[in-house]
């Protein structure tokens, strides 16, 4: 059955209208219609009601008073990240790993992203989103707080056995090129077991701090991260990585790209020859080191107008080029630079050359018998120490004290030596860096060199993104050794999770801006998925239900780039 509406309009221009219930039937061959009723004189309303009944013959008719919304969750972004915790193998990883913990820990790592807060934060979340933690596999309701620091510390002794399985999972993304990096995160509070105070990169004065080191492939795919006291520098770091890779990965040949500040070579050079057998390096060299090989004329400055250059010498090879962009930055920058502190030296010789000539003012008028036999003729050392220090907080704000020197402050002199040599090299080595490597040419040519050095901005990505909103790795609250050494394991696959997505959402973003009259940004792209909701209705008589809100054209774009859309929303319900 079905509603049919007429309408007519008579000789008089008088419209009419009819509303009939009609059933459709076969007759000798031929479709014919039966009027079952007239509903012309029923309210619209229920036409309405019976139509749609007509329509959706399983469904239940039901007045709009009677549907309750009773609870709408953000649904889409959750959904995709945990689709993309399984892709990438991380659940599977714990699963295997730690069985009994593993729901618990999922949570934690989608709740981190989602939350970007406390652990309190997460917990809370989890609890106030039921579907999400049964989905997770997670029992909140006979879950404690506790119960989160207790996995966080688990997760820590079990550290190798969770690297060793996550890098099989992801054996195939990669060959033997390592990317290592090393940077510092702030802690709150001073109670942490690991806390040091340290070179803060965070810019944090006062701030207690952990070091972390992070281990990648060549694309910037994390495999390892470790915390150090916050005091551990650079290059304290680098034999364990190399050893946790060979031993811990059972890799046969390792290729280690590291920053000048790693010292690979030095550290190398503490091993024994059977230890470094299958390593290889990629580093960067210093301006010292740089300008040392150029004292030597191992290297030569002409060598860097070519666009790539190398040199082979005693075994190594050093790979020499020219970032223009950079070299024309610092070359302004050292401009720049040194004009603000010629004016800012000026202006303290300013100030002692006034109160000199107040001195000489002060000798003659004693001379000529002034009454005040307690005029000051002279610069006191306290006076003379105060200016030097005026000079000295000048010179290390700008990062300066390389090329000036404080050579004499007196009653009668004020001379500071501009170091004119120490500055042109820093010019002539402008947007210039060398990079070194003992890989035969046959295994890699100097451009393969050079690509793999600069993939070391992968890793910095990798630190921006855990310190920034998507993460919040920093700042670190809990003080356990274990559990902080748990909560930046799972940062660390957070993390993966959020590389996983930029990689696809980034050339997506590229294009649509280009088309679209409105820029976008990830943040937007996150903010869209989290208003694809799962809502839960009650459609009167008890009777349940849960809907996933209509997509938009944006919405049904980013699911596509992950292989998905509605119906797999649907299926996870």
């Amino acid at each position: 059955m079905y509603i049919q509406r007429n309408k007519s309009t008579g000789k008089n221009g008088k419209v009419y209208t009819s509303t009939l219930l009609c059933t459709k039937y076969r007759e000798d061959g031929k479709i014919k219609t039966r009027v079952e009723a007239n509903l012309s004189h029923m309210p619209e309303e229920m036409v309405l009601g019976i139509e749609n009944m007509l329509k959706h013959e399983k469904g239940t008719l039901v007045a709009n008073k009677d549907i309750v919304v009773k609870k709408a969750i953000d649904f889409g972004l959750v959904f995709l990240l945990i689709h993309l915790m399984d892709k990438l193998h991380i659940s599977k990883t714990l699963e295997k790993t730690m069985p009994g913990q593993a729901a618990i820990l999922k949570g934690i790592i989608i709740g981190k992203i989602i939350t970007r807060g406390s652990k309190l934060g997460i917990y809370n979340w989890l609890k106030r989103n039921r579907d999400i933690s049964l989905k997770l596999g997670l029992d909140i309701e006979n879950t404690k707080l506790d119960d989160i620091y207790d996995a966080l510390g688990t997760t820590a002794l079990k550290q190798p056995q969770i690297e060793r399985k996550w890098f099989i999972y992801n054996k195939k993304k990669h060959k033997e090129v390592y990317l290592y990096d090393i940077t510092s995160t702030y802690l709150e509070g001073t109670e942490n077991e690991l806390g040091a105070f340290g070179y803060s990169r965070d810019g944090k004065k006062g701030k207690m701090q952990i070091t972390i080191g992070l281990l990648t492939d060549s694309e910037g795919f994390p495999l390892k991260i470790e915390v150090f006291q916050g005091n551990t520098q650079d290059h304290q770091t680098v034999l364990a990585q190399i050893d946790n890779i060979k031993k811990e990965f059972d890799a046969q040949e390792v290729i280690f790209v590291g920053d000048r500040g790693m010292k690979i070579r030095y550290n190398l050079g503490t091993m024994n020859e059977a230890d470094k057998d299958g390593i290889h390096y990629i580093t960067g060299l210093t301006h010292a080191e740089i300008r040392e090989l150029l004292k030597n004329d191992v290297l030569q400055l002409d060598l860097f107008s070519k666009d790539i250059a190398e040199v082979e010498h005693e075994g190594e090879r050093y790979i020499l080029s020219v970032n223009p962009a950079l070299q024309e930055k610092e070359l302004n920058y050292l401009k720049t630079i040194r004009a603000i502190v010629d004016d800012e030296i000026s202006d303290v010789k300013a100030a002692w050359e006034k109160r000199r000539q107040k001195n000489i003012e002060n000798a003659k008028k004693l001379k000529n018998g002034h009454k005040n036999k307690n005029l000051v003729t002279q610069f006191s050392e306290k006076n003379i120490d105060r200016y030097k220090l005026r000079l000295e907080d000048i010179l290390s704000k700008r990062h300066m004290s390389k090329y000036y020197e404080i050579v004499q402050i007196n009653d009668s002199e004020f001379t500071i030596d501009f170091k004119a040599e120490k500055y042109l090299q820093a010019k002539q080595l402008a947007g210039k860096y060398v990079i070194c490597t003992g890989i035969d040419k046959e295994k890699m040519d100097k451009h393969e060199v050079r690509k793999q050095y600069k993939n070391l901005q992968h890793v910095e990505h990798a630190f921006r993104d855990l310190k920034s909103d998507y993460i919040q790795i920093r700042p670190v609250f809990v003080r356990g050794k274990a559990q902080t050494r748990g909560h930046v394991l799972l940062s660390m696959f957070s993390y993966a999770i959020i590389k996983e997505m930029e990689t696809k959402i980034f050339p997506f973003l590229k294009s649509w801006n280009k088309k679209a009259k409105n820029r976008l940004a990830f943040a937007d792209i996150l903010e869209e998925l989290k208003d694809i909701k799962l809502v839960e209705l009650n459609l009167g008589r008890n009777v349940d239900t849960l809907k996933i809100t209509e997509l938009n054209e944006l919405q049904k774009e980013i699911l596509k780039l992950f292989d998905m859309n509605k119906k797999h929303l649907e299926k996870s319900l």
